[in-house]
């Protein structure tokens, strides 16, 4: 009877030991599915191409929000890259252009123009160690891109929209696509280039271009 009680009791007990840590894995579960949820509004660009290539997925009707989602992830990239830097002025930071503020990143150094390899150095030690990439936007498909998400968005005469079957939903969804493709390409493990430029433990040489 004795070994009988000592029983229930620890089934008892077992419970109440667990309930703090239950608890707690309720409350992680309960904030990540309220804060890291892909339909909420973030300042991510990830996040932007994510929800564009996740738009490009569907029906013509898409296409249009899917450029919008790209126009969002070119200005964000741009303005993540010249923020950094303590030469950048107010204009540039407030205009929403992404061409004059890759024209600005260049005026500010010009090595911003070129892909860099960032290296972790310790002078004293002899180390020098390859730590990551800068990878630039490049002027001329920054301007390329910023033109025909423009003819999307704002939309000129003549552009067919309406008629379901006509190529230039084929030719539009490729050239999302391909977009998709660069910016994702520029921004996976990219680490900007005035976060680094003036840190003694770093040094950066251009890639192989």
């Amino acid at each position: 009877m004795k070994n009988f009680f000592r029983a229930t009791l620890g089934c008892l007990l077992i419970p109440l030991y667990h309930f703090p840590r239950l608890a707690y894995q309720l409350l992680m579960v309960s904030y990540a599915y309220v804060f890291n949820r892909h339909d909420n509004l973030t300042a991510s660009p990830k996040e932007h191409i994510n929800r564009a290539r996740k738009l490009l997925r569907g029906q013509n009707s898409m296409l249009l929000y899917a450029a919008l989602e790209l126009r969002f992830a070119l200005e964000r990239m741009a303005q993540w890259d010249l923020m950094l830097s303590a030469k950048a002025t107010e204009r540039a930071l407030d205009d929403p252009d992404p061409v004059k503020k890759v024209k600005a990143l260049r005026r500010i150094d010009q090595e911003t123009a070129h892909e860099q390899k960032i290296f972790l150095v310790n002078q004293a030690k002899r180390i020098r160690l390859e730590w990551g990439r800068y990878k630039p936007l490049d002027q001329a498909r920054t301007a390329d891109i910023k033109g025909r998400l423009g003819d999307l968005l704002h939309p000129k005469d003549g552009l067919p929209l309406g008629i379901w079957n006509d190529p230039w939903y084929i030719r539009t969804r490729a050239f999302l696509l391909e977009t998709v493709d660069y910016l994702a390409g520029v921004e996976k493990d990219n680490t900007p280039f005035f976060s680094i430029k003036d840190l003694s433990n770093f040094e950066m040489e251009r890639a192989e271009e």
